[in-house]
Protein backbone atom coordinates (compact mmCIF):
# COMPACT_ATOMS: atom_id res chain seq x y z
CA UNK A 1 0.00 0.00 0.00
CA UNK A 2 1.28 3.54 -0.77
CA UNK A 3 2.61 5.36 2.30
CA UNK A 4 0.27 8.52 1.28
CA UNK A 5 -2.49 8.85 -0.78
CA UNK A 6 -3.26 12.41 -1.45
CA UNK A 7 -6.99 13.30 -2.30
CA UNK A 8 -6.65 16.91 -3.87
CA UNK A 9 -10.68 17.15 -4.67
CA UNK A 10 -11.45 18.04 -0.98
CA UNK A 11 -10.61 21.36 0.67
CA UNK A 12 -7.22 20.84 1.82
CA UNK A 13 -4.74 18.83 0.39
CA UNK A 14 -3.30 16.31 3.13
CA UNK A 15 -0.08 17.33 4.53
CA UNK A 16 2.57 14.10 4.26
CA UNK A 17 4.14 13.22 7.75
CA UNK A 18 7.94 12.98 8.47
CA UNK A 19 7.66 9.52 7.67
CA UNK A 20 6.44 9.84 4.51
CA UNK A 21 8.97 12.42 2.92
CA UNK A 22 11.65 10.74 4.86
CA UNK A 23 10.72 7.75 2.55
CA UNK A 24 10.44 9.42 -0.23
CA UNK A 25 13.57 11.63 -0.01
CA UNK A 26 16.02 8.40 0.98
CA UNK A 27 14.41 6.30 -1.97
CA UNK A 28 15.00 8.90 -4.95
CA UNK A 29 18.32 10.21 -3.93
CA UNK A 30 19.59 6.36 -3.74
CA UNK A 31 18.33 6.31 -7.18
CA UNK A 32 19.73 9.65 -8.16
CA UNK A 33 23.44 8.43 -6.77
CA UNK A 34 23.62 5.44 -9.43
CA UNK A 35 21.02 6.56 -12.28
CA UNK A 36 21.23 10.47 -12.67
CA UNK A 37 22.27 11.99 -15.77
CA UNK A 38 25.35 13.81 -15.94
CA UNK A 39 25.13 16.92 -17.43
CA UNK A 40 27.29 19.96 -17.59
CA UNK A 41 25.32 22.40 -15.75
CA UNK A 42 25.20 20.02 -12.81
CA UNK A 43 28.67 20.70 -12.40
CA UNK A 44 28.87 24.42 -11.92
CA UNK A 45 26.90 26.44 -9.94
CA UNK A 46 27.06 29.79 -12.12
CA UNK A 47 23.68 31.10 -12.04
CA UNK A 48 24.48 32.42 -15.53
CA UNK A 49 25.20 28.95 -16.73
CA UNK A 50 22.47 27.66 -15.21
CA UNK A 51 19.89 30.11 -16.62
CA UNK A 52 21.30 29.80 -20.31
CA UNK A 53 20.83 25.79 -19.65
CA UNK A 54 16.89 26.28 -18.27
CA UNK A 55 16.32 28.33 -21.33
CA UNK A 56 17.10 25.98 -23.74
CA UNK A 57 15.47 22.83 -21.96
CA UNK A 58 12.31 24.37 -22.42
CA UNK A 59 10.70 22.39 -24.71
CA UNK A 60 14.11 20.97 -26.03
CA UNK A 61 15.47 17.41 -25.27
CA UNK A 62 18.46 17.28 -23.23
CA UNK A 63 20.26 15.73 -25.97
CA UNK A 64 19.57 18.27 -28.36
CA UNK A 65 20.95 20.82 -25.72
CA UNK A 66 24.20 19.48 -25.17
CA UNK A 67 26.03 21.13 -28.26
CA UNK A 68 24.21 24.05 -27.95
CA UNK A 69 24.93 25.05 -24.50
CA UNK A 70 28.87 24.21 -25.05
CA UNK A 71 28.57 26.54 -27.85
CA UNK A 72 26.95 29.20 -26.29
CA UNK A 73 29.36 29.63 -23.38
CA UNK A 74 32.18 29.12 -25.69
CA UNK A 75 30.84 32.43 -27.43
CA UNK A 76 29.57 34.15 -24.44
CA UNK A 77 31.00 33.08 -21.00
CA UNK A 78 30.00 35.51 -18.78
CA UNK A 79 26.74 37.64 -18.61
CA UNK A 80 28.74 40.43 -19.05
CA UNK A 81 29.66 39.20 -22.36
CA UNK A 82 26.39 38.36 -23.55
CA UNK A 83 24.47 41.51 -22.46
CA UNK A 84 27.36 43.64 -24.68
CA UNK A 85 26.24 41.05 -27.77
CA UNK A 86 24.49 42.10 -30.39
CA UNK A 87 20.85 40.28 -30.82
CA UNK A 88 22.12 39.19 -34.19
CA UNK A 89 24.66 37.60 -32.70
CA UNK A 90 23.03 35.64 -30.45
CA UNK A 91 20.56 34.60 -32.76
CA UNK A 92 23.18 33.43 -34.82
CA UNK A 93 24.62 31.04 -32.41
CA UNK A 94 21.66 29.71 -31.39
CA UNK A 95 20.27 29.02 -35.14
CA UNK A 96 18.99 25.56 -35.16
CA UNK A 97 17.90 25.20 -31.37
CA UNK A 98 13.98 27.05 -32.21
CA UNK A 99 11.86 28.69 -30.13
CA UNK A 100 14.28 31.91 -30.88
CA UNK A 101 11.91 33.79 -28.14
CA UNK A 102 14.30 31.72 -25.62
CA UNK A 103 17.43 33.70 -27.02
CA UNK A 104 15.58 37.07 -26.89
CA UNK A 105 14.52 36.74 -23.13
CA UNK A 106 18.16 35.32 -22.38
CA UNK A 107 19.89 39.08 -24.10
CA UNK A 108 17.50 40.68 -22.35
CA UNK A 109 17.85 39.09 -19.40
CA UNK A 110 21.63 39.61 -18.93
CA UNK A 111 21.16 43.40 -19.74
CA UNK A 112 18.72 43.39 -16.84
CA UNK A 113 21.07 42.04 -14.62
CA UNK A 114 23.92 44.35 -15.76
CA UNK A 115 21.48 47.61 -15.73
CA UNK A 116 19.53 46.90 -12.67
CA UNK A 117 21.72 44.35 -10.53
CA UNK A 118 25.15 46.14 -11.39
CA UNK A 119 26.12 42.85 -12.94
CA UNK A 120 25.77 40.37 -9.82
CA UNK A 121 23.09 38.33 -10.50
CA UNK A 122 20.15 38.07 -7.92
CA UNK A 123 19.44 36.02 -5.33
CA UNK A 124 16.06 36.26 -4.64
CA UNK A 125 12.63 34.73 -6.46
CA UNK A 126 10.97 38.10 -6.94
CA UNK A 127 14.01 39.49 -8.72
CA UNK A 128 14.89 36.33 -11.07
CA UNK A 129 11.94 35.87 -11.47
CA UNK A 130 11.50 39.22 -12.73
CA UNK A 131 13.91 38.26 -15.43
CA UNK A 132 12.85 38.92 -19.29
CA UNK A 133 11.70 35.14 -19.90
CA UNK A 134 11.57 33.58 -15.87
CA UNK A 135 8.66 31.72 -14.77
CA UNK A 136 8.26 29.95 -11.23
CA UNK A 137 10.16 27.20 -12.35
CA UNK A 138 13.63 28.45 -13.88
CA UNK A 139 13.34 31.24 -10.93
CA UNK A 140 13.13 28.07 -8.67
CA UNK A 141 15.58 25.91 -10.75
CA UNK A 142 18.31 28.93 -10.76
CA UNK A 143 17.67 29.35 -6.70
CA UNK A 144 18.43 25.77 -5.83
CA UNK A 145 21.03 24.39 -8.65
CA UNK A 146 23.14 28.08 -8.37
CA UNK A 147 22.52 29.16 -5.19
CA UNK A 148 21.50 26.01 -3.24
CA UNK A 149 18.30 27.57 -1.34
CA UNK A 150 15.31 25.03 -0.61
CA UNK A 151 13.06 26.47 -3.22
CA UNK A 152 10.87 23.69 -5.29
CA UNK A 153 10.61 23.72 -9.15
CA UNK A 154 7.49 22.17 -10.81
CA UNK A 155 7.95 20.88 -14.58
CA UNK A 156 6.26 18.75 -16.26
CA UNK A 157 8.14 15.72 -15.14
CA UNK A 158 8.46 16.81 -11.25
CA UNK A 159 4.52 17.33 -11.86
CA UNK A 160 3.66 13.95 -12.95
CA UNK A 161 5.99 12.00 -10.33
CA UNK A 162 4.69 13.80 -7.20
CA UNK A 163 0.94 12.80 -9.19
CA UNK A 164 1.50 9.29 -9.32
CA UNK A 165 3.12 9.04 -6.12
CA UNK A 166 0.97 10.79 -4.03
CA UNK A 167 -2.22 11.78 -5.54
CA UNK A 168 -5.12 9.57 -5.88
CA UNK A 169 -7.95 11.96 -7.45
CA UNK A 170 -6.08 15.53 -8.73
CA UNK A 171 -8.13 18.65 -8.08
CA UNK A 172 -10.32 19.29 -10.89
CA UNK A 173 -9.73 23.09 -11.09
CA UNK A 174 -6.76 23.77 -12.58
CA UNK A 175 -4.78 26.61 -10.38
CA UNK A 176 -6.08 24.48 -7.49
CA UNK A 177 -4.37 21.53 -8.90
CA UNK A 178 -0.87 23.44 -9.20
CA UNK A 179 -1.48 25.56 -6.72
CA UNK A 180 -1.59 21.85 -4.20
CA UNK A 181 1.45 20.15 -6.88
CA UNK A 182 3.40 23.51 -5.80
CA UNK A 183 3.32 22.89 -2.60
CA UNK A 184 3.53 19.12 -2.50
CA UNK A 185 7.24 20.23 -4.81
CA UNK A 186 7.83 21.72 -1.82
CA UNK A 187 7.46 19.70 0.96
CA UNK A 188 9.06 16.87 -0.07
CA UNK A 189 12.36 18.87 -0.33
CA UNK A 190 14.89 18.31 2.69
CA UNK A 191 17.29 21.12 3.88
CA UNK A 192 20.48 21.59 2.62
CA UNK A 193 22.06 20.05 -0.57
CA UNK A 194 19.41 17.48 0.10
CA UNK A 195 16.97 19.83 -1.79
CA UNK A 196 19.51 20.07 -4.78
CA UNK A 197 19.86 16.10 -5.23
CA UNK A 198 15.61 15.77 -5.13
CA UNK A 199 14.91 18.47 -7.11
CA UNK A 200 17.48 16.85 -10.02
CA UNK A 201 16.13 13.52 -9.15
CA UNK A 202 12.42 14.20 -9.49
CA UNK A 203 13.44 15.75 -12.98
CA UNK A 204 15.19 12.71 -14.42
CA UNK A 205 13.09 10.03 -12.74
CA UNK A 206 10.45 11.46 -14.47
CA UNK A 207 12.43 11.65 -17.91
CA UNK A 208 13.63 8.09 -18.15
CA UNK A 209 11.61 6.29 -15.79
CA UNK A 210 7.98 7.48 -15.28
CA UNK A 211 7.54 8.66 -18.62
CA UNK A 212 4.07 10.05 -20.21
CA UNK A 213 3.26 7.14 -22.20
CA UNK A 214 5.29 3.93 -20.89
CA UNK A 215 6.10 4.29 -17.39
CA UNK A 216 8.70 1.94 -16.23
CA UNK A 217 7.34 1.03 -13.20
CA UNK A 218 9.00 -2.36 -12.44
CA UNK A 219 12.11 -0.33 -12.49
CA UNK A 220 10.89 2.43 -10.48
CA UNK A 221 12.64 3.29 -7.25
CA UNK A 222 9.77 4.94 -6.09
CA UNK A 223 7.21 1.56 -6.75
CA UNK A 224 6.81 0.84 -3.04
CA UNK A 225 5.21 3.86 -2.07
CA UNK A 226 3.13 4.42 -5.58
CA UNK A 227 0.20 5.40 -5.77
CA UNK A 228 -0.21 4.84 -9.23
CA UNK A 229 1.76 1.58 -9.63
CA UNK A 230 -0.78 -0.60 -7.23
CA UNK A 231 -3.85 0.22 -9.73
CA UNK A 232 -1.84 0.37 -12.73
CA UNK A 233 -2.94 -3.08 -14.37
CA UNK A 234 -6.59 -2.66 -13.15
CA UNK A 235 -6.99 1.48 -14.41
CA UNK A 236 -4.96 1.07 -17.38
CA UNK A 237 -6.26 4.76 -18.44
CA UNK A 238 -4.39 5.92 -15.78
CA UNK A 239 -1.30 5.66 -18.62
CA UNK A 240 -0.71 7.72 -20.79
CA UNK A 241 -0.90 10.91 -18.60
CA UNK A 242 -2.27 14.02 -19.72
CA UNK A 243 0.21 17.01 -17.76
CA UNK A 244 -1.45 20.50 -17.79
CA UNK A 245 -0.12 22.28 -20.22
CA UNK A 246 2.01 25.60 -19.24
CA UNK A 247 3.94 28.70 -20.96
CA UNK A 248 7.14 27.66 -19.28
CA UNK A 249 7.49 24.09 -19.56
CA UNK A 250 11.03 23.46 -18.82
CA UNK A 251 12.57 19.69 -19.38
CA UNK A 252 9.14 18.48 -20.98
CA UNK A 253 10.85 15.98 -23.17
CA UNK A 254 11.49 12.60 -22.04
CA UNK A 255 14.90 11.47 -22.52
CA UNK A 256 16.12 9.14 -25.52
CA UNK A 257 18.75 7.55 -24.03
CA UNK A 258 19.27 5.57 -20.64
CA UNK A 259 20.15 7.84 -17.57
CA UNK A 260 23.73 6.94 -16.70
CA UNK A 261 26.96 8.09 -14.47
CA UNK A 262 24.69 9.16 -11.02
CA UNK A 263 25.56 12.99 -9.02
CA UNK A 264 26.27 14.83 -6.33
CA UNK A 265 25.59 18.82 -5.90
CA UNK A 266 29.05 20.86 -6.98
CA UNK A 267 30.69 22.45 -4.24
CA UNK A 268 28.90 25.51 -2.24
CA UNK A 269 25.96 23.99 -3.42
CA UNK A 270 24.90 24.47 0.35
CA UNK A 271 24.72 28.02 0.39
CA UNK A 272 28.18 29.33 1.00
CA UNK A 273 28.13 30.97 -2.65
CA UNK A 274 25.19 32.63 -2.05
CA UNK A 275 26.64 34.20 1.35
CA UNK A 276 29.80 35.08 -1.03
CA UNK A 277 27.58 36.77 -3.97
CA UNK A 278 25.95 38.98 -1.39
CA UNK A 279 29.12 39.85 0.29
CA UNK A 280 30.25 41.30 -3.41
CA UNK A 281 27.19 42.97 -3.55
CA UNK A 282 27.09 44.70 -0.65
CA UNK A 283 30.92 45.77 -1.41
CA UNK A 284 29.42 46.97 -4.69
CA UNK A 285 27.26 49.34 -3.43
Amino acid sequence: MPACLVNQSGAEAMALDRQQKQQFQRLIQHWYACCGRDLPWRRTTDPYAILVSEMMLQQTQVERVLDYYQRFLARFPTLAALAAASLEGVLEVWQGLGYYRRARHLHQAAKQVMDRHQGVFPDTFTEVAALPGVGPYTAGAVLCFAFGQRTPILDTNVQRVLERVFVRRPAARTSVRRKRLWRLAAEVLPRGAGAWIVNQAMMDLGATVCTARHPRCARCCLQPICAATATFEAQPDLFPYAATVTEEASLVAEATGPAYGGGTPPPHVDGQKRKRRRQTRNDAS
